[in-house]
């Protein structure tokens, strides 16, 4: 059993840091592509490689279509559809900083509420001042980055999108891990499934985007894709899910508070951004949350 949690933990670390490094990815492909068009395009290379265990699941006939696919499109439209598009509309009207705060920081504390509530996990006061900690060393990090650049209404349609955002995260985290735990389907068939159904709905949401860009990408921007679509999408979504199976939800969130210290540490190596002590100081206290909430 205790080496089961520590798969489970060890899955959900490497996705932090696998997430983490997204941010510079997307950054680099961002500088041609829309972020509608790099998360359709991310998602759509990430269903050809899941294929395969599409196509060798339904041989099996592994999946009941009236049970299972209703539960598996809502998972995709969750965790990947609106996910991404409430995520992008966060980040464009209430800026970086503050998408980083509510996105990494209200997930942890939405699963832990979710979770709670439909799979009755317990939620500790003990438990409850981990994601605390944690989320006050992502604020301690991202907060000297935080400049408000957009006021009003659509700041507030922003903040909005974003808490929204990280209800989807924790829905789709807290449902998946009930799926897992009634052992219908394994995390990889389970992770293919959501995929595919998540990137046709978002398919359309970028039906007015300009699909030309694409033909004007550099070798280092498809390279950035492809991290994007195969370790991001691909590898670590089997990851998450796997973790999911093995630990609870709110302890598998809380590892995700080292998102922005990765995403920090990767732009000081790739675009020289130094970190400060202000950084340092938060990524210790992040990690400190992150075990008090995975020990108790």
């Amino acid at each position: 059993m205790r080496d089961s949690k520590f798969s489970g933990v060890l899955s959900t670390i490497t996705v932090a840091l696998i997430w983490g490094g997204s941010f510079v990815a997307a950054k680099i492909a961002l500088e041609t592509l829309t972020p509608l068009l790099l998360a359709t395009v991310r998602f759509v290379i990430a269903s050809i490689l899941f294929t395969p265990l599409i196509l060798r699941d339904m041989r099996r006939e592994r999946i009941d279509v009236g049970r299972d696919l209703p539960k598996l499109l809502l998972l995709g439209l969750l965790g990947i559809t609106l996910y991404f598009w409430l995520q992008y509309t966060g980040v464009k009207y209430a800026g970086a900083g503050i998408s980083a705060v509510i996105g990494v920081g209200v997930i942890t504390v939405m699963t832990g509420i979710v979770s709670s509530i439909i799979l009755k996990e317990p939620f500790t006061k003990v438990r409850l001042a981990g994601v605390l900690l944690g989320f006050s060393g992502v604020a301690l990090i991202v907060m000297q980055r935080v400049h408000l650049e957009v006021k009003g209404a659509l700041f507030l349609l922003g903040a909005g999108s974003l808490l929204m955002n990280a209800v989807c995260w924790a829905i789709y985290s807290t449902l998946s891990r009930e799926f897992l735990l009634n052992e219908r389907l394994s995390p990889s068939s389970l992770t293919a499934y959501v995929t595919i159904l998540g990137t046709l709905a978002l398919i359309p949401l970028s039906a007015t985007s300009d699909w030309l860009a694409i033909t004007h990408l550099s070798l280092t921007q498809w390279l950035s894709i492809l991290y994007l679509s195969v370790f991001c999408s691909w590898i670590s979504y089997f990851l998450w899910n796997y973790a999911l199976s093995r630990i609870e939800a709110v302890k598998a969130a809380t590892w995700l508070y080292l998102e922005p210290v990765v995403a920090i540490i990767g732009g000081a190596l790739l675009i020289n951004e130094v970190p400060t002590i202000q950084t340092i100081i938060g990524g210790m206290i992040i990690i400190t949350g992150a075990y008090i909430t995975t020990k108790f």
